[in-house]
């Protein structure tokens, strides 16, 4: 048995994934990749040659972004697309 969740996320996933890029595209593509709590405290400012420039709250939210990187960029290539889907994190004050 297959739960609910893991269905209608990944049903989510591959339709946002036939959409044309986008910067919406980024922006669920993110949420989809962190979960609403992490996507309400960071998010994608700027797309640009594979890499998604990233907005982080504060320095504990980056740290957070940076311990889960392989899982967050794996998420976001699900989506967006194998290219060199990568995230840099542009602000987080310590």
């Amino acid at each position: 048995m297959v739960p609910t969740s893991t269905l209608v996320n990944g049903s989510v996933t591959q339709l946002i994934a036939a959409q044309p890029h986008s910067k919406g595209k980024v922006e669920a593509a993110w949420h989809l990749a962190v979960g609403g709590a992490m996507a309400r405290l960071s998010g994608p400012v700027r797309d640009a040659n594979g890499i998604v420039y990233v907005e982080a709250r504060d320095a504990r939210i980056a740290d957070q972004l940076v311990l889960h990187r392989r899982v967050i960029e794996a998420r976001l290539r699900e989506v967006l697309g194998t290219k060199g889907r990568a995230f840099v994190i542009l602000t987080g004050p310590a």
